[in-house]
């Protein structure tokens, strides 16, 4: 193989990479504007909540769901792990208030 051909073969190769780059960039700019147009649904619903709703009420309302949710394992598992993060999420609002 001459250089020549080399060269023009890594060109190819470069084209092709860039171009999956440029379609996987499309995708997640897609992926984060369906997530920002979620969470404002999800904003709005809480809006939308009773503001003097009880502590006692809302965890009842969230054991109910769990209750009843098809999948009860990762929503415990997703659970679990957020609980896991708090104390590390706490530190950092801590730090950056000091």
């Amino acid at each position: 193989m001459t250089p020549d051909q080399e060269l023009e073969e890594l060109r190819a190769e470069n084209v092709e990479l860039r171009r999956r780059v440029e379609t996987a960039e499309t995708m997640i700019a897609d992926l984060r504007a369906e997530a920002l147009v979620r969470r404002t649904e999800v904003r709005q619903l809480a809006e939308a909540l009773p503001a003097a709703m009880s502590r006692h009420a809302l965890v009842w309302g969230m054991l109910r769901d769990v209750r009843h949710h098809p999948d009860k394992a990762g929503v415990l598992k997703r659970a679990l792990r957020k609980l896991g993060r708090a104390p590390r999420k706490a530190m950092r609002i801590l730090l950056r208030k000091s």
